[in-house]
């Protein structure tokens, strides 16, 4: 594939594009899933050690789309272990993608439709929001990079601010002890946190696109640094806030620290709103970049516009996300693709191709 000079990205756009697609659900949900899982104070470990692993997977999915320079997982798959199991494989990824647009598209519907537009149908909200996504997904890589680029260091902004207001609720005593119950709950804690980091596959597409692949590495490591960073610490916030007891019975914690926020002066009575706007947007560029992916495979795949595949897949996404039939289902939903496909995709299937394609001799051996 000869990429389109106007749809390169730079190793800064990369960088962003990696921390937008993980920065999702996990930011508010995340917190409650730790502690029932956990049980102790010390799931700020888990998580980070969560993040380790997604370095580790991270970095094996650069690795491999090194090999195969200017071409998508979707085009080398075909490559490593033929046409036709390459196509299996770019199909099964393709629909992944999809079904995390559902899942992105019904918890941000709830939570809109609980913090902002309470008397709105949900599904009118997600019509809505499909319709806003696919304008910009239509349009390309490019112009995706450069939104990203821009609503990224914003995201950031609002997240240092809830986590600096939040402090002033915060009490140490809610992190102790230590290792209290030893290691083992730690280790179980890593379980419902690895998934949350998922998002960080889409560098098996990305890779293809970038001005200067030779710092895919750099850009996919900073990427994940950057969002186990934002994460330990909301964990270490809610955690510090709210008592572990609370979390478990919590539905979205981060947007309960967030409403016992009272900034100085009073000039904003209200920061989970401005929260929860600021997180809308982070889901939609989340949201996007899936949708993109996605239908880029597809294309890839078949050998059609993208375009075709972006409007193609508005009604499965839609039903995907109006599938479950409450909230509940919702994040059993989550889990279910999360120790299944987000597995597969990317814990399992970029090492076994990499290892393939070097038994094999394919690709290149050095970038």
């Amino acid at each position: 594939m000869i990429v389109n000079p106007k749809d390169q990205i730079t190793t800064i756009q990369t960088t962003a594009m990696v921390s937008k697609s993980m920065i999702g659900t996990g930011i508010l949900i995340l917190p409650r899933a730790i502690a029932k899982e956990v049980g102790t104070p010390d799931g700020w470990i888990s998580v980070i050690l969560s993040g380790l692993i997604a370095l580790l997977a991270g970095y094996i999915i650069v690795k491999l789309s090194q090999r195969f320079p200017n071409q998508t997982f979707y085009q080398y798959s075909q490559i490593v272990v033929g046409p036709l199991l390459g196509k299996f494989f770019g199909i099964v990824m393709s629909v992944y993608f999809i079904l995390c647009a559902g899942y992105l598209l019904r918890v941000m519907g709830e939570v809109i439709r609980m913090f902002l537009l309470e008397k709105t149908p949900l599904e009118v909200i997600m019509i809505i929001f499909l319709f806003v996504a696919t304008y910009l997904t239509v349009a390309g890589i490019n112009p995706i990079a450069r939104l990203v680029e821009l609503f990224l260091p914003i995201i950031i902004i609002i997240l240092i601010a809830f986590i600096v207001f939040s402090s002033q609720s915060f009490e140490l005593d809610n992190m102790r002890p230590v290792l209290g119950d030893g290691v083992m709950p730690v280790l179980k804690g890593t379980k419902s946190s690895i998934f949350t980091y998922s998002g960080f596959e889409v560098m098996l597409v990305l890779t293809a696109f970038m001005k200067e692949p030779q710092k895919a590495v750099k850009s996919a490591i900073a990427g994940i640094s950057l969002v186990v960073l934002l994460y330990g610490l909301v964990i270490v916030i809610s955690f510090g806030t709210i008592s572990v007891d609370e979390l478990k019975t919590v539905i979205w914690p981060t947007m309960t620290v967030a409403k016992d926020i009272e900034l100085p002066g009073g000039f904003f009575e209200r920061f989970e709103s401005l929260f929860t706007v600021l997180w809308v947007i982070s889901m939609y560029t989340a949201f996007v970049l899936y949708q993109y992916t996605s239908s880029l495979g597809l294309s890839q795949i078949f050998r059609k516009k993208h375009q075709t595949f972006v409007y193609a897949s508005l009604p499965i996404i839609y039903l995907v996300a109006m599938f479950p039939a409450d909230l509940n289902d919702v994040f059993k939903f989550g889990d279910i693709l999360g120790w299944t496909l987000s597995l597969f995709v990317a814990g399992i299937m970029p090492p076994c191709f990499w290892l393939i394609a070097k038994i094999r001799r394919k690709g290149i051996e050095k970038s």
